[in-house]
């Protein structure tokens, strides 16, 4: 899994290739943390690349969206590939996150 960040005045737009599962999963929740804890900004993810996700990966989003609603930030979650949206879908998360 590759990830490329690309901030900008108003937001960061993190852009995930590969797949988000166990074995990748470390990586994608530090980035993604400490782009959180240590940015003040809102966060875009393009998930366009990704085909599939598993649960850590939902958690890792779903508490990221915590943090940036205590910041008063948004996550929104951009060009989500047909696989990964449907997961999102089947566990009711298409409506909590901004898409």
């Amino acid at each position: 899994m590759d990830i490329q960040i690309q901030e900008n005045d108003e937001l960061v737009n993190v852009i995930v290739n590969g797949d988000i599962e166990m074995m990748t999963i470390k990586n994608f929740k530090e980035k993604l943390f400490e782009i959180g804890h240590n940015i003040d900004k809102h966060i875009e993810i393009d998930l366009s690349n990704v085909d599939y996700i598993d649960s850590s990966g939902v958690g890792v989003l779903i508490s990221l969206l915590k943090l940036q609603k205590k910041k008063n930030k948004n996550l929104t979650i951009r060009k989500v590939s047909p696989k990964v949206l449907n997961v999102l879908k089947l566990s009711s998360l298409s409506d909590v996150f901004e898409m």
